[in-house]
């Protein structure tokens, strides 16, 4: 599991593996290695089965990326991820800022980051998806905040939306079945339905899709075991 952003920033020089480098960015190692072979990062080679990253190269990376008007990453795939990567202190950076900028109106990406409890990877999509225009403020990058404010809104508000579509709650479930709460529960676990925790971690979604299925089955599964009996 990668370390915490905290101990990482103590020094620029710390060299992460390509394991934490990859939670790091919330990419997958096959991505890792496609920005290593095109020369978008530079490793250290402990020895020859053994391959680093320094947080400075990481850190570098992260910003360019923002800057640049085109990505160095292949089209972004919205997996599992950013669970491992490491929050990015929130601390205010050191520098100018353009004139008319100032921390009232803009975030930094670490401000957007900690303030709505997302990943790079996330704000990563929702940059490119709302088209979130930056500027080059304190030594990083920044955003207008009534830009960032907007596009999360709407993020979220598309995001519920859609899990509300394809995914049943617990209580979903018991209304339209008349089943108890740990009947729910060992029924997905024992017809392999898919779960998901709902935001904030509180509560399982059940994909409708594996629900359905797995209730038609065994509902032909007990009517072959009835006409057997019969």
């Amino acid at each position: 599991m990668a370390q915490n952003f905290e101990q990482f920033s103590q020094s620029d020089s710390h060299l992460l593996t390509i394991k934490e480098a990859a939670d790091f960015l919330r990419i997958s190692r096959r991505s890792l290695f496609y920005l290593i072979s095109n020369g978008r990062l530079q490793t250290v080679k402990l020895s020859p089965r053994m391959t680093r990253i320094s947080l400075k190269e990481l850190q570098r990376l992260t910003e360019s990326t923002f800057v640049a008007s085109a990505s160095p990453f292949p089209p972004f795939n919205n997996d599992k991820r950013e669970k491992n990567k490491p929050n990015v202190s929130a601390k205010p950076e050191t520098g100018k800022a353009p004139e008319g900028v100032t921390h009232k109106t803009h975030y930094t990406m670490a401000e957007v980051m900690s303030k709505f409890n997302i990943k790079y990877g996330r704000l990563y999509e929702i940059r490119n998806r709302y088209q979130l225009a930056s500027i080059h403020a304190w030594g990083t990058t920044a955003f207008r905040k009534k830009d960032v404010e907007k596009a999360i809104a709407k993020y979220n508000e598309e995001q519920g939306k859609a899990q509300q579509e394809a995914y049943y709650t617990c209580f979903n479930i018991m209304q339209k079945y008349g089943l108890g709460k740990t009947q729910v529960r060992r029924f997905a676990e024992t017809h392999g339905v898919r779960i998901k925790k709902a935001k904030g971690g509180r509560a399982n979604l059940y994909l409708k899709a594996d629900w359905e299925a797995a209730r038609k089955k065994a509902e032909k599964t007990s009517a072959n075991t009835k006409a057997k009996r019969s």
